[in-house]
């Protein structure tokens, strides 16, 4: 009985010390690395072409940048993921330039995950090669991590990120510490995911 109370209370111990490592990792990898780690680099800079540009929901820039890039011949089709949100609605998309032709809707996205795994359905059926993945430059990481193991070297892919008022080198606003704290548990909780797949 006694020898069971001391391997309960060394498993209790031992539990409770792990908790800590976490927790203590959880905290100090955003004040070790920086708002800035989020910044997977500097965007894309190519005339190169592609089959198509996917342009992930969440912002009216996003979309801007894509349509730009299809009007400078980059790509002959786009991909409009969770494509009934406001900031990628194939109608604006086509306000921009992009021939209803060329679009592909996925509507039903509703994380960075299934952005990726719904147009590489997509990208699959159409037999598409290669894509240039659009989003924001404080999102960049997240897609790039996510993107790349789930499209796993199978269809060529590119990264263009468009700027925002993200932009921690001058203080940290409100915003900035919401969206940088939000960024880092999301790339915690894909990196687990994505690990476990």
């Amino acid at each position: 009985m006694v020898a069971h109370i001391k391997k309960t209370k060394k498993i209790i111990l031992l539990s409770f010390l792990f908790f800590i490592l976490f927790l203590s990792t959880a905290v100090m990898t955003p004040l070790l690395l920086g708002p800035e780690f989020l910044m997977a680099g500097d965007s894309l800079k190519t005339s190169k072409e592609y089959d198509a540009i996917i342009v992930l929901s969440g912002s009216e820039e996003r979309l801007e940048h894509a349509t730009d890039l299809f009007n400078d011949g980059l790509t002959s089709h786009m991909i409009l993921t969770n494509s009934t949100e406001n900031s990628t609605t194939p109608e604006e998309a086509m306000e921009r330039g992009v021939p209803q032709s060329a679009i592909f809707e996925e509507p039903s996205a509703t994380s960075t995950y299934e952005n990726a795994t719904l147009s590489k359905d997509i990208m699959e059926e159409e037999g598409f090669e290669s894509a240039l993945v659009v989003t924001s430059d404080y999102h960049s990481r997240r897609t790039k991590m996510t993107f790349d193991d789930i499209y796993d070297n199978q269809i060529e892919v590119d990264y263009s990120f468009v700027s925002s008022a993200f932009d921690p080198s001058d203080g940290m606003t409100e915003n900035e510490q919401r969206i940088t704290f939000g960024e880092y548990v999301k790339i915690g909780v894909y990196w687990f995911r994505l690990l476990l797949e």
